[in-house]
């Protein structure tokens, strides 16, 4: 039985490549598939590209124009739209690679308990791509869970797949702004199996303007996200047991962006949070290196 993939593309002012990446799905040689791509209020020529794609090719894309609500709002709407019980969210400045949907499908077949499913991607900057393998899951959720939060397995929206099933037990927060895939990735992973297929699902482009737009987008939501992850998010109770060790690695992480954009107030302000929480781990050299440049540019 074929599994079925609604692939939800959420648009907002990429007129200029949005076409691509529509292509991208249309092109996949395994049929069973829809395109939703949802306009969240585009300003440039998004709505007149997407009009006229979907003309020539309304017996698989849908186009749904609507004021802009954020992200998290568009991917809720495209829960709610889908036709299939598989969901892709796919970026609209991504691409999907060639002979994805078989590659997902052949993984649902063989792992049908899975309710999530992992794929590798191409990580692309400029001309240059890197092939990037999913790191190992078990069957084991606590681990899974612990590793996400860890770092030590990373999941890239356009590279898996999620049942909608899931769907039931968790929505994405549309009053987050960034991050906004971190807590139901977590509520999921804590709560179904997941399986991995090694083949590239999507290629992940990276430009500048969404690097810059993440530092303060990250800092927006700060440490409110460990209380998104952690708190009314469907978790065993188990979860809490980790709850500190991803406290501290959230500050890290924030203290680490800071750094790099150069904004030392915030480095000050970060370190003297991780002090209070890990002091063995913010009197390390590196991290005293960084709160020493902060009080040097002061």
């Amino acid at each position: 039985m074929s599994a079925g993939f609604s692939v939800v593309i959420p648009a907002y002012n990429y007129g200029h490549c949005i076409e691509r990446a529509v292509q991208s799905v249309l092109s996949q040689s395994y049929s069973d598939f829809e395109v939703l791509v949802i306009n969240d209020g585009s300003t440039d020529n998004t709505d007149e590209i997407m009009r006229a794609l979907e003309n020539q090719h309304s017996d698989v894309l849908r186009y749904i124009p609507q004021v802009n609500q954020g992200l998290s709002a568009v991917r809720n709407r495209g829960i709610e739209k889908a036709r299939f019980p598989w969901l892709i969210f796919l970026d609209a400045d991504d691409e999907m690679c060639s002979e994805a949907l078989s590659a997902l499908e052949k993984c649902a077949q063989e792992s049908p308990q899975a309710r999530l499913l992992i794929g590798g991607h191409y990580s692309c900057s400029g001309d240059a791509c890197e092939k990037i393998r999913p790191r190992p899951i078990t069957a084991d959720c606590k681990k899974n869970f612990a590793a996400f939060l860890g770092k030590k397995l990373t999941i890239s929206n356009g590279a898996c797949a999620m049942h909608q099933q899931l769907f039931a037990t968790v929505r994405y927060d549309p009053n987050l702004r960034h991050t906004e895939d971190l807590p139901v990735f977590a509520h999921v992973l804590a709560n179904y199996p997941v399986a991995t297929t090694p083949e590239p699902i999507a290629k992940i482009h990276k430009h500048e303007d969404s690097m810059r737009h993440d530092v303060s987008a990250a800092l927006a939501v700060g440490m409110s996200l460990e209380e998104r992850i952690f708190d009314h998010n469907g978790l065993p109770e188990w979860a809490q047991s980790a709850r500190k060790a991803y406290r501290v690695r959230r500050l890290l992480s924030l203290l680490k962006i800071c750094y790099r954009a150069e904004r030392y107030t915030d480095v000050r302000c970060l370190y003297r949070q991780l002090f209070g929480e890990a002091p063995l781990t913010a009197l390390q050299p590196r991290y005293l290196r960084r709160l020493l440049k902060s009080l040097m540019k002061s």
